[in-house]
């Protein structure tokens, strides 16, 4: 009889025990739901470089390395085009953006070659706009200021300052 009530009272106390750690535990929990979420800062696949690509969970470096060469992007879902499966694109999805407002990233009219050097003395406009941190406005004020003798002179125009000119400094020529 008192091996009974011994085991009863055990069993209650046990009860109560795990009773009241859930009840601890659900405060501890109600505690982080609290505090506010990490904030994920998310890749913009329009401008990220290939090793911050890489890193992303999902995809490897050859993923990358063709999201690089499909760019430009207007959504997420575009990703397909570069090859990526919808399982594929769906596990990265969190931590990717196509950045910037609508129509902020468009794709160039014209695509420079590996290798190739934009005479600016000559170019198109859209040739012109194919260099970086290079539109519209810019690339017809570089063809207002023609001819150019050396090219450092194109920092004479408005809009392109030292750190400007240092993107595309090693993909323009003056002839």
């Amino acid at each position: 009889m008192k091996i009974l009530r011994f085991k009863r009272a055990a069993g209650i106390l046990l009860g109560a025990a795990v009773v009241l750690g859930a009840v601890s535990g659900s405060a501890a929990a109600g505690q982080q739901a609290k505090r506010k979420p990490a904030k994920i800062r998310l890749l913009n696949i329009n401008t990220a470089a290939e090793a911050q690509l890489a890193a992303v969970r999902g995809l490897t470096p050859d993923w990358a390395k063709k999201i690089i060469a499909a760019r430009y992007f207007k959504s997420l879902d575009e990703l397909a085009k570069a090859g990526l499966t919808k399982p594929q694109i769906d596990a990265a999805r969190p931590f990717l953006t196509v950045g910037g407002g609508a129509g902020k990233w468009r794709k160039p009219a014209y695509r420079l070659a590996p290798g190739e050097k934009v005479n600016v003395n000559t170019a198109a406009l859209k040739v012109l706009e194919a260099l970086p941190e290079i539109g519209p406005g810019r690339a017809g004020a570089i063809v207002e200021g023609r001819p150019y003798a050396r090219i450092e002179d194109i920092m004479k125009v408005k809009g392109i300052k030292q750190k400007t000119f240092a993107k595309f400094r090693r993909l323009i020529v003056v002839r």
